[in-house]
């Protein structure tokens, strides 16, 4: 007794649904050409030193464009002394894109700058990935949402045949893209208050993108 009311909740549920008109979604992944470096810069110095010095140092070093992600306080021990002496820093996080061509020359500056820290810098690290440019990722959409639409429209158009019923007008759309693994490139280097990890080029040339599309369509009298 208890299924069948279960059952015939079930097609309640699913007789409102097709009367109010017919939801269907859609979803296309695919490989975009990794096509811009992401740089994560992060540089430790003393309490005193501004932003505008960090700023200076880097773009010096050869890192322009520089956009602040963010700002902590982190501790730097020495345990060459008994008992071991400790110092609170502060912590610049910057965010740099380039161009995926320009990878191998952004790296090699920021290991001459890790090779050789320079005065307000106590501690530098970065790390890198290659990913789809926003352009990119846009034109790709541009290029799948008619697919998706055809799809999404078919797969309603099936149901709604299935149900005996004719397929109206669209109600209403909502999309959206997301990316499901990039390539991680490199995370470099000891600093304060930092982990040390090493890597190198992973996965393949281009960046997973998906994109979603759910659309709802009324039913023709």
């Amino acid at each position: 007794m208890r299924l069948l009311s279960l059952i015939l909740l079930t097609c309640l549920a699913a007789f409102s649904q097709i009367s109010d008109g017919i939801a269907t979604s859609v979803t296309r992944t695919v490989v975009l050409t990794a096509d811009q470096a992401d740089f994560s810069l992060i540089a430790a110095v003393p309490l005193a030193t501004t932003q505008q010095q960090v700023v200076q140092a880097l773009q010096e070093a050869g890192f322009p464009n520089l956009t602040s992600t963010g700002t902590y306080l982190t501790q730097n021990y020495d345990y060459s002394r008994n008992p071991p002496n400790s110092e609170t820093l502060l912590v610049y996080q910057f965010s740099l894109t380039v161009p995926a061509g320009e990878l191998g020359t952004t790296v090699k500056a920021a290991e001459a700058l890790r090779n050789k820290i320079p005065a307000p810098l106590v501690s530098f690290q970065y790390a890198a990935s290659l990913n789809a440019s926003p352009t990119t990722v846009d034109a790709m959409r541009q290029t799948l949402l008619p697919q998706l639409f055809a799809e999404a429209q078919k797969k309603a158009q099936g149901l709604a045949t299935a149900a005996g019923l004719k397929l109206g007008a669209i109600k209403g759309v909502s999309e959206s893209s997301y990316s499901i693994g990039g390539n991680y490139v490199s995370y470099i280097g000891g600093g304060v208050g930092l982990s040390s990890v090493s890597g190198s080029s992973v996965g393949s040339s281009g960046t997973n993108y998906t994109f979603f599309a759910s659309i709802s369509f009324g039913l023709a009298q």
